[in-house]
């Protein structure tokens, strides 16, 4: 069995949407999500970078809203935040899905947005990828109560699973040491296969059960007629991140066209040993390509 969430569309709320970015439909679409069987949500993290909602905010809403969906951030920027008071807002989350939240990290890329965000907050955009690793460990202590105990408690007394993003190879040494999860924007099934033997040998070093971490990816897919799903995926690159297509397209794992060739690929990812898929929609007509992928995911189950 493979887990199928899906990503929030928080960014194209505001490019796409009414331009205020509201959030009550975001909401909705979650709880849409768990009806159709889908296995998680997930919300992006970002401030003047690539505005949007906040994620613990917004995910703490869909907690309230919905029953057994999982909850995640795709992924949270742990250096851009008090490590204390991210401990309270993720216990509080957590306490209030009953467990259902994932914790997903990651230093961020360099781009001049991201290291306009870590300047408004005067966080160190040089140390981010070190800076995140102390504050997950503080943040675990103090949902643990190892000195000091966070409240609310979390619904498993070591906390919500801590899943880290990027594929560098010390992002992939740290992963397999420390964390519950790799979850990153896979360009390639080969590159995830690879990346994945570096997460358990550093897991196997580490003297932990690389079964323990859940292997992960954040694939972006526009289902459609080629040419056009190709246009729209990358109109909503160039959109979402501000860079012509062509570079974003290296960075992470895309796919446009037919539902046959989209699922062929996906399947490709499960076949290099992913457990747990996190899909964004890479175009304007989310509520149409939901329907598309609720339609295979008896392939999964």
């Amino acid at each position: 069995m493979t887990k199928i969430g899906i990503l929030l569309p928080t960014r194209e709320a505001v490019f796409y949407g009414d331009k205020s970015g509201n959030p009550r439909p975001l909401v909705d679409l979650a709880v849409r999500a768990e009806e159709m069987g889908f296995d998680s949500v997930w919300a992006g993290d970002s401030l003047l970078a690539r505005p949007r909602s906040e994620p613990l905010v917004l995910l703490s809403a869909v907690a309230a809203r919905t029953k057994k969906v999982e909850l995640g951030t795709a992924v949270l920027l742990p250096a851009l935040r008090n490590a204390e008071q991210l401990a309270q807002s993720t216990a509080t989350l957590d306490a209030l899905s009953g467990g259902r939240f994932i914790l997903g990290i990651g230093g961020g890329p360099d781009t001049l947005g991201v290291r306009t965000d870590f300047h408004l907050t005067e966080m160190n955009f040089a140390k981010r990828a070190s800076q995140s690793v102390k504050v997950a460990e503080r943040i675990r202590s103090l949902w643990r109560g190892d000195e000091e105990q966070m409240y609310p408690l979390t619904h498993n007394s070591d906390g919500p699973p801590i899943w880290m993003g990027g594929a560098g190879p010390r992002t992939l040494e740290r992963t397999g040491r420390l964390f519950d999860g790799w979850f990153p924007l896979a360009t390639s099934p080969e590159t995830f296969r690879s990346g994945l033997r570096s997460v358990r040998q550093a897991a196997d070093d580490a003297g932990r059960s690389f079964d323990s971490i859940t292997a992960s990816a954040y694939l972006t897919v526009v289902f459609g007629e080629a040419d056009k799903a190709q246009a729209q995926l990358a109109e909503h690159s160039e959109l979402y991140y501000g860079v012509p297509y062509e570079q974003i397209s290296r960075a992470q794992g895309s796919i446009a066209g037919s539902v046959e060739k989209v699922v062929d690929w996906l399947d490709e990812f499960v076949s290099a040993g992913v457990e747990h898929l996190c899909i964004r929609f890479g175009c304007e007509d989310i509520s149409g390509q939901l329907d598309i992928l609720a339609s295979v995911l008896h392939k999964y189950k």
